[in-house]
């Protein structure tokens, strides 16, 4: 189990990419905040949690696991999209090599 990294003692996200979406962190017409010393520490304690917690590396480890099985299941699927883009990309370099 991944620990929820965001509830820190200076805010408590729900889930990972909430922060994103969270008006406390007044959000510009940019997209960017205004980056303030909370929004800094949250980040910072953020990064601490995950680094200690190798969020990353277990995010990593499950999304493979996943992608692993869901290969194995769909193998014909797998190995069609493969033989589609071979064919696409053979396509496209005879046609660059014919207009030189």
């Amino acid at each position: 189990m991944v620990p929820l990294c965001g509830r820190t003692r200076i805010h408590a996200l729900s889930r990972p990419v909430a922060a994103y979406t969270d008006t406390a962190w007044q959000r510009g017409s940019d997209g960017n905040t205004r980056h303030t010393q909370r929004e800094r520490a949250t980040a910072a304690a953020d990064v601490t949690c995950k680094r200690r917690h190798h969020t990353a590396g277990l995010w990593h480890a499950a999304r493979a696991r996943k992608q692993a099985v869901d290969i194995t299941r769909h193998r014909d699927r797998y190995a069609a999209g493969l033989q589609a883009l071979q064919t696409y990309r053979s396509n496209i370099a005879e046609v660059l090599r014919k207009l030189g």
